[in-house]
Parts: C-alpha cells; structure tokens; sequence
C-alpha cells in the first residue's frame, strides 16, 4: 500500500505521518512539500520531494493521497492524483461546493465515500460541530443553529503559528520589563493579545469567508439544505484549539439528562456534564486530539418550551478538525487497523 501526503511540511501534514502509521501499519510513503527537502518528524528522517515531480512522467502511482494544499495548489494536482490512481481527501475548499464531490464528516455522512475517488474535508469548525449536530437531530430534529466560534492561530498555517508565538514571547516580555499590564505596547491588528474578526473575504452579505464555510458546510453534510444556521467567527490568542458557543433549537423537547447521555454514548464524543464546563478549554482538546469534547449545556431562557439550549464544542483543529478526520474518511476505502481511525456513520433523523 502506498500513501501520498502532499504538504508534508505544514502542520496538518505532520498529523498525518503521525496517524497514517496508526492506521495502515507497513504503508508507504511518498511525500511532497513545495520544494525538495528532508524533513525530520519525530526523531525519523523523510525525503520530500517537490510537488511539480508529480506532473512529470514517472510520478508514482498509489493508493491514497492526503491533501493538505491551499486553494490553488489543490486544484492544480488533486487532478493529477487521479490520474495517477490514488484515492483523494483534500483539505482545502477548492472542492467542498461541486455537488459532485462528497463533504464528508466521519460518523456523519460516510457512506458516500465509496462512491467517490475523491472527497473533501471539511473546514476544522464545522467538523466538531456536525458530529454534534447530527447527534441531535437524529434523535429529535433540529430547526435552527446560531454558532460563534473562537479559533486558534494555527488554522491560519505553519508560518503564522510561529510569528504568533515568536511575537508572543517578545510582547510580553517586552510589556512585563515595562510595566505594560494594559498590553498598549501590542499591535492591535495582530493575533498576539488579542481577538481578532476572522473577517477575510467579507462579502456583501456581510459574513466572511469562514463564516459562509461553516453554514454551507453544515447543510451539505446534513443534507438539510434549508437548516437556518448563522455564525460569527473570530480569532483568538491561542496555539491550538478551536472553541464554539452554540445555540440551537430541537423539533422536539428534550430534557438536558437526555441530551448529555445521547451525546456521551456518541462515538469520538466527550460529554463534560453539568452547566459549568469545568475542564472544557481549549488546551483540553490538544490532550484528547481525536474526540470532539462537548459540554456548558444549559437551558436557552428564550425558548421555555424545553426545545432550545446552549452548548459550547471544542476539538483540535489539526487532529480532528483536519489530520484525523481525513484518516478516518480514507478508512472506508481501505479498512484502518487502529479502531479508534475506523469509521461509521449515523443515519439522519427523517
């Protein structure tokens, strides 16, 4: 079995080479970054090879390929993948609008991975969020959703990750010597300190990019075209982890005990009981990296008639929000050794 990882060198690549053993013990790999290099992960050496060997004659053949490429550069060699015989996850959002491709949430909408060569990841909020979602309308339906979310640096890429810590460090070292406890000596448009509008391509409905990413994806991984869904995203100073607060509405009336214990028999779900949250951060996710943890679950005082609530969903987004769930998509071509990276699916409430 030969297994391709092309952006080897970011920060979901790396999740991969740490996964794709779990799963295929024995695979081979054939990676590919922007330019040739050597990689060391993990104390192992890998040889990269440059992503343009693949459109030349001789490119290696195989099985699955993982994409982990901005927009273009999958649109470029996703194609050539094909050609070449693999079988495709690809995490950018160059494909997760073609109707003809699957959006593919594991545990949620499976079975449509076998009858495609090619599936798109989700964006890493809506991931956690589906799962939770799906949970409960297959048990009592669902009407509405609003979503605000607060996520980490590192779903902005490698090089931003670094700056932010780097900047991190130098900020508030710089604002301890002086006695800067208001943090006046950050820049106010940067990540470091600070939350920021996750604001890029705000078009003229007013949402952006991501936000229209999540409420898209939502309806197409349900399959609940007309779900009224809204969202408001943001960025926060954190390395990992990405955090949303979620209002929503049930068909049917449910108590919070009902809830919880649907949620907690769920697989790949972590139910923290209870109002408070206590334990659920967004550091939490980054030690249980494939569950998506769920909790904060109260009563919506707007809704008395026991079919509103909120809840807050929280999920790493390099592991299950990216590198984890591709895996667990890739397990249905190929069945995963590891149970934990083998997926099923729930059937939607009707």
């Amino acid at each position: 079995m030969k297994v391709c990882v092309l952006g080897a060198t970011g920060l979901v690549g790396a999740e991969l080479l740490d996964l794709i053993p779990r799963a295929w013990p024995g695979a081979s790999l054939e990676l590919f970054a922007s330019k040739a290099q050597e990689l060391t992960h993990q104390g192992k050496r890998y040889a990269v090879r440059a992503a343009g060997d693949l459109e030349k004659a001789g490119a290696p053949r195989g099985d699955l390929a993982f994409v982990a490429l901005d927009d273009e550069h999958s649109a470029r060699y996703v194609p050539r993948l094909l050609e070449l015989g693999y079988r495709v996850v690809d995490k950018s959002n160059t494909y997760r609008g073609d109707p003809k491709v699957p959006l593919v949430v594991a545990g949620v909408n499976c079975d449509l991975v076998a009858s495609s060569r090619l599936v798109a990841n989700p964006n890493c909020t809506t991931i956690p969020l589906a799962m939770v979602l799906q949970v409960l309308r297959r048990h009592w339906g669902l009407e509405d959703v609003i979503v605000s979310t607060y996520q980490a640096v590192s779903g902005a890429g490698k090089a931003t990750l670094l700056d932010f810590l780097n900047g991190s460090k130098e900020g508030y070292a710089r604002a301890a010597g002086t006695g800067d406890l208001l943090g006046t000596s950050h820049d106010v448009n940067a990540y470091v300190a600070n939350t920021v509008p996750h604001n890029g391509k705000t078009d003229d409905s007013g949402f952006s990019a991501e936000e229209r990413k999540l409420m898209f994806e939502a309806r197409k991984i349900l399959a609940f075209e007309g779900l009224p869904i809204s969202a408001q995203c943001c960025r926060v100073p954190v390395a990992v982890g990405h955090y949303e607060t979620v209002w929503l509405r049930l068909r049917d009336a449910v108590t919070l005990k009902e809830i919880e214990q649907a949620l907690g028999n769920s697989r790949w779900i972590d139910i923290f009981p209870g109002s408070e949250g206590t334990g659920l951060t967004a550091l939490a996710t980054v030690q249980r990296r494939d569950r998506a943890l769920v909790g904060r679950l109260r009563k919506d005082p707007r809704g008395p008639d026991g079919r509103a609530f909120c809840l807050t969903v929280a999920g790493d987004n390099l592991r299950l929000g990216a590198a984890t769930n591709a895996v667990r998509v890739a397990s249905r071509w190929i069945a995963a050794a590891d149970a934990e990276l083998g997926a099923t699916t729930l059937k939607a409430a009707s």
